[in-house]
């Protein structure tokens, strides 16, 4: 089932954890709605948000420069016999993404409530195509005449442009929250506010895989955090801290393959943001202010398996390429298909897209403005800009030594023609063509401009 798209003339990020959160507000990150509360026995805020994220990147895949070949020579002058691995620029990814989220907040007791968020992504369109010349005159422009990823007189990882590539679309991974604020400046002037949250995101949503639209992502994730603000009279600081933990739900991509496996689930992100909200005007009487918040913010991904830039593109090829029976054919050193020497039931044969991603660290900033006008109804509109430090999508090590009484001290893990060869030893999700070293491939240069529009109303 796909809902209506959004046309792209009004074109990320599901609300979650590692993002901060809609708006940036200090009001949002340590306001606790109450209940039972001398002459207010209910409150409720029901909001919605459309988010709008543009994600631009580079694509890039080591190659080893040898000056023995003499057409390479220039590139990697003393580099010395063994060359030079390089990080060569390949292809240029975009990613435009809406998401609607609808949110209910109700007041369990004093300061004490449950948050549901339920997204909706309305939209998810990717395009990846050749890296240009950088506009440089001098500069070099990929085709597949010098492309590994595709080239002309080889097999393909994949196609550029891909072809096949999903709209994705649909019900998203439900989020679901209590939050309590053991100290309240409501309560007591002198204080400011501190609230501790504590929640789990469903899987809700349809599993994203190789031929369908779904936007879940097949993971139960808990979530920690804590936040601070202080009320000033014209200024608001907050500070906010915030854990993940997911692991991978049944039906999902994130599989125990056994044997030497390195990782099975996405990797914890940890995230802090700080900033402000300034009240340049405010009729507390009248349950009207006009707000302008400040925020910065970064999260730290820990590596595991999960989804990447090309997790759609590298499933279209794997299945193109890999061989028709991986029992007892071999695929081409450029098809991306699961260890061809684990003992695993999944070897040689096509991976599903999902790769090891590597550590990497988000910064991010924005700025926002909004409103409350009277009091039942809040407008906030926020700009945000991010930046991913750079990372290899397909970092997966090929397995693990596993220490014997006679052993050589060589410390490797060898292939199934070598004598010392022991299947245990091999990690079922190593895919020789996109993790080997000289092969692996590497996201740089990311970008992601957000916008976010929130209506609220209060009961």
């Amino acid at each position: 089932m796909v809902p209506a798209r959004l046309p792209r003339l009004l074109s990320l990020l599901l609300a979650g954890f590692a993002s901060m959160p809609a708006l940036g507000l200090a009001h949002r990150l340590t306001d606790v709605i109450d209940a039972d509360d001398g002459d207010d026995p209910f409150d409720a805020v029901v909001d919605v948000t459309y988010d709008r994220s543009l994600r631009r990147a580079k694509i890039t895949r080591e190659f080893n420069c040898n000056p023995a070949r003499g057409r390479e020579a220039e590139s990697c002058p003393g580099a010395g016999a063994q060359g030079a691995l390089l990080h060569v620029k390949e292809l240029r990814y975009e990613r435009i993404r809406h998401t609607i989220t609808p949110r209910a907040r109700f007041g369990l007791w004093h300061d004490l409530e449950l948050s549901v968020e339920a997204p909706v992504v309305a939209e998810d369109t990717q395009a990846i195509r050749f890296a240009g010349d950088g506009g440089k005159s001098d500069g070099v422009a990929i085709d597949g005449s010098v492309s590994t990823i595709a080239p002309d007189d080889g097999v393909k990882l994949f196609d550029v442009p891909t072809e096949g590539l999903p709209t994705r679309a649909g019900f998203g991974d439900m989020l679901f929250k209590l939050r309590y604020s053991p100290i309240a400046q409501e309560r007591d002037d002198q204080r400011g506010d501190w609230t501790l949250e504590v929640g789990y995101r469903a899987p809700t949503g349809e599993v994203m895989k190789y031929g369908n639209e779904g936007v879940g992502r097949g993971v139960h994730e808990l979530i920690f955090g804590t936040s601070l603000s202080k009320r000033f009279a014209y200024m608001d600081p907050f500070m906010a801290v915030q854990v993940a933990v997911p692991f991978g739900a049944d039906g999902s991509l994130f599989k125990d393959y056994g044997f030497a496996q390195e990782h099975i689930d996405p990797g914890v992100r940890a995230s802090f943001d700080m900033g402000a909200e300034i009240v340049p005007f405010e009729d507390a009487e009248k349950g009207m202010k006009f707000f302008i918040s400040l925020g910065l913010g970064a999260t730290y991904q820990a590596e595991g398996r999960d989804y990447s830039e090309l997790f759609d593109a590298l499933a279209i090829g794997a299945r193109r390429c890999a061989p028709a029976n991986p029992d007892t054919e071999v695929a081409d050193p450029n098809c991306a298909v699961y260890n061809p020497d684990s003992g695993s039931s999944v070897r040689n044969t096509p991976i599903d897209g999902v790769t090891t991603v590597e550590e990497y660290v988000t910064v991010r900033g924005n700025l926002g403005m909004g409103a409350h006008i009277g009091p039942f109804f809040r407008l906030g509109v926020d700009l945000s800009l991010a930046h991913d430090t750079e990372h290899y999508l397909s970092n997966a090590d090929i397995g693990k030594v596993i220490p014997r009484a006679d052993d050589d001290g060589a410390g490797r893990v060898e292939s199934r023609d070598q004598p010392r060869y022991d299947v245990n030893e091999h990690n079922p999700t190593y895919s020789p063509a996109i993790d080997a070293v000289g092969h692996r491939i590497r996201v740089e240069e990311t970008t992601v401009f957000g916008v976010a529009v929130n209506l609220a109303l209060t009961f």
